[in-house]
């Protein structure tokens, strides 16, 4: 009787690491694991709090994908709330249900597609222009984490100078970003920072200008140039 031996690196476990492909249940499981809600407060608080240590955790912490992710909608809402608080108070109530729509639904929703396309563009001018390996889970991280700044942007109700809170406030989180990408690519020098994020930056700022003036679809500091 022929005995089939089993080849001895079939026991051996498969090795997980940066070029393996992962199964597409362990992405559903990922998909599936409960959001850490207090982690994802800790993080906004210690980004509010002016602690920029949380942007180096947050790059070597694999499991703040989704605390991380919660900060920046958190951020992006806040945002849009303010927006639309601001439109409804310069139009005396004229514009309520419609604008609400265009601002706090699509603008978020736009807002984030935004900053996918801004995080994509940085990840990809660091490897392609600057040959800077780093990656782009950790770069989203910490990029979400920065983009928790944006919530300071629902103080634009404060009337006349509600313009001049979202510049600050964009202004700040272009410097939050930059600090992200030196927090998740320590290879990466200032000159490359700064360039990386100002290019992402660029089509991030674009694509919501535009996306204001002809679709009349905007949030944060963007709702200044709904058409």
């Amino acid at each position: 009787m022929t005995q089939l031996k089993t080849h001895p690196s079939a026991a051996l476990p498969r090795p997980q690491g940066r070029g393996t492909r992962v199964s597409v249940a362990t992405y559903l499981e990922r998909l599936d694991a409960p959001i850490d809600w207090r982690r994802a407060v800790a993080l906004h608080r210690r980004l509010l709090a002016g602690d920029l240590s949380v942007l180096r955790d947050a790059a070597r912490t694999e499991s703040d994908n989704g605390p991380a992710a919660m900060v920046l909608v958190l951020g992006v809402l806040a945002a849009s709330l303010g927006a639309w608080l601001w439109l409804v108070i310069e139009s005396r109530g004229a514009v309520v249900g419609d604008s609400a729509l265009r601002v706090v639904l699509l603008g978020s929703l736009a807002s984030l597609v935004a900053w996918g396309l801004w995080t994509v563009l940085t990840w990809r001018a660091l490897g392609v222009v600057f040959q800077v390996k780093v990656e782009l889970r950790a770069l989203a991280r910490t990029m979400a984490v920065a983009g928790g700044f944006f919530v300071w942007q629902f103080f634009m109700i404060a009337g006349p100078a509600g313009f001049a809170v979202g510049l600050v406030t964009t202004l700040a989180a272009l410097l939050l970003a930059i600090l992200a990408v030196r927090a998740a690519a320590p290879d990466a020098d200032d000159r490359a920072a700064v360039i990386s994020v100002g290019m992402g930056f660029a089509i991030y700022a674009s694509a919501l200008s535009m996306l204001a003036d002809l679709a009349g679809v905007g949030s944060g500091i963007f709702v200044h140039a709904l058409g």
